[in-house]
């Protein structure tokens, strides 16, 4: 079904239409974007960059008791693997201020743990390979699995 317009009508539909919708501004730059610098062909959010090296650094000295036996050379070695993750992570992802700087917090105090169970799965892993591994290769052709 088709309706023919004069233009009149059209105009009656059209130009109130027009008067009531507006043109609405372009939204406002997220914080993490306001500093970038460019480098090698990489945006680096500057600002949440800072933040996550800030939260690394305030969180260190409370760590665990365990973690602070180590001794200065490890855990500065901890604080560095730390560092590095949290800033990969803001370079990658590109959170909000608040949340990059919770996340590093978090990262200091507990990252120590996080990398001891990362290091025990690897571990586990590697045994696990390796058994399979010497078992399989002990095994001749026609030997069935129990």
């Amino acid at each position: 079904m088709s309706l023919s317009l004069t233009l009149r009508e059209f105009l009656i539909g059209w130009v109130p239409a027009m008067a009531v919708v507006t043109v609405s501004p372009p939204p406002a730059p997220q914080l993490s974007e306001v500093a970038l610098v460019v480098v090698g062909g990489v945006p680096i959010p500057v600002v949440t960059c800072a933040l996550g090296a800030l939260g690394i650094a305030l969180s260190r000295p409370f760590a665990r008791r365990k973690e602070i036996e180590l001794g200065w050379p490890l855990s500065l070695s901890v604080s560095a693997i730390l560092l590095i993750v949290v800033q990969l992570w803001i370079i990658e992802s590109r959170p909000s201020w608040l949340f990059a700087f919770v996340v590093s917090v978090g990262m200091g105090f507990s990252g120590y743990s996080l990398i001891e169970l990362f290091g025990d799965q690897v571990k586990d892993f590697v045994r696990d390979t390796f058994s399979k591994a010497r078992s399989t290769i002990g095994r001749r052709p026609g030997d069935q699995d129990q």
